[in-house]
């Protein structure tokens, strides 16, 4: 499909949009937020909403949530991280946009989110481990990020995505095949926004906050 010079503006912007939405920089620990390790399990899905522009623009395509981000947690070396996939957040000079890990303090951090919701996928403690798991192998492959969107390309993926592909290897669809649309002309190609994920009746509400 061909697109106009404002579909690409239009993409930059969407590209962007699928991270926080929010400045970055070190991250001072009295804009962190804490979460009681009793309260986080292996494969707990996370979301996000930055307070920039960036943030703004996703949400006014995806009507179905609130929401502009999302990760998924995972415990690496006894402590609670998320992992997502994000551009615009290297980790030295060079850094290609890629699938990321940081804690979920950082995650969730003032900084970067004015509001945010942990779900969990229901009565499934195992097969959601083994998604966690999933995560961590497409980390350590360094898989980079999709800014094509391209959900029948897994070689690269952007945040949805990888959230989808990892559960969707355990035979849970959280999509229930349900895509936004992003009705711009010449640009009706469908997406995996973080709202399809957060409406699924897979996922329980475990925390959330304002």
């Amino acid at each position: 499909m061909k697109r106009t010079k404002t579909n690409l503006i239009f993409i930059v912007i969407f590209a962007s949009s699928l991270l926080s939405g929010c400045n970055h920089g070190k991250e001072e620990n009295n804009n962190r937020r804490q979460f009681p390790d009793s309260l986080l399990q292996e494969g707990d899905i996370v979301f996000r909403r930055g307070s920039g522009l960036a943030s703004r623009a996703i949400l006014s395509t995806d009507r179905r949530g609130v929401y502009s981000h999302i990760g998924i947690i995972v415990k690496d070396k006894g402590i609670w991280k998320v992992v997502h996939a994000v551009p615009g957040e290297p980790d030295f000079k060079g850094d290609p946009d890629r699938i990321k890990m940081e804690t979920i303090e950082i995650f969730f951090s003032k900084q970067r989110a004015i509001c945010g919701a942990i779900m969990r996928v229901k009565n499934e403690p195992l097969k959601s481990k083994n998604a966690a798991k999933e995560a961590i192998r497409l980390l350590k492959k360094r898989v980079l990020f999709d800014h094509d969107y391209n959900l029948e390309d897994s070689t690269k993926m952007y945040c949805t995505e990888l959230v989808y592909f990892v559960y969707k290897k355990e035979r849970i669809d959280l999509s229930k095949g349900e895509y936004s649309k992003i009705n711009i002309p010449g640009f009706n190609e469908r997406y995996l926004l973080p709202g399809d994920i957060q409406q699924s009746d897979k996922l329980n509400s475990i925390f959330h906050f304002e």
